[in-house]
């Protein structure tokens, strides 16, 4: 169970570096966006926590009950998770302007200040996998298991890693 809540808050803690990180970058030209060329990983990333949950049912084979109680789960917290987002924004804006500002006092404030809420959000995805394990059969909670611990493993060695040059490392490529 603690290894559960270490991997959803280091989740969180990513989704929040993240946001900080994407604020990290310098002022850039507007046609930037036209010009970019994506890297093949970029891809995965930019689904966000759908692309988590996709690696979580790596190798899986649902049968249509399960794929019924899984968006059952998924449509239950969809609400719940859209809200933490909504109430979320004003902080992750707040944050992006003092890190163009270099303003690190105010990220440091502001870090603190979303404790609460990144405790919110680790909760919520935690019960939400639970229930999403629940949801399926026990040979397949094997595997949700293992797709599980493989990520924990992926996000302990990224946040041992995490900073040690002064550089940020790039987002971790979880259960490749």
């Amino acid at each position: 169970m603690i290894n559960i809540r270490l991997a959803l808050a280091a989740a969180a803690i990513s989704v929040s570096s993240a946001a900080l990180a994407s604020a990290q970058t310098t002022t850039a030209p507007q046609d930037v966006h036209r010009n970019h060329v994506m890297r093949p990983d970029s891809a995965h990333r930019m689904k966000g926590a759908r692309g988590l949950r996709g690696r979580l049912f790596k190798g899986i084979t649902l049968s249509d009950a399960e794929k019924a109680n899984l968006k059952a789960v998924r449509t239950k917290y969809a609400l719940q998770t859209k809200t933490l987002r909504e109430q979320a924004k004003p902080q992750l804006q707040a944050a992006r302007d003092a890190r163009q500002r270099g303003d690190t006092a105010a990220l440091k404030e502001l870090w603190q200040k979303s404790a609460g809420q990144r405790e919110q959000t680790k909760q919520l995805l935690t019960a939400e996998r639970n229930e999403l394990r629940a949801a399926l059969t026990p040979a397949n909670q094997t595997k949700f298991d293992a797709n599980v611990a493989a990520f924990e493993k992926r996000v302990a060695e990224h946040a041992k890693d995490f900073g040690k040059r002064g550089v940020r490392k790039p987002p971790v490529k979880a259960l490749r």
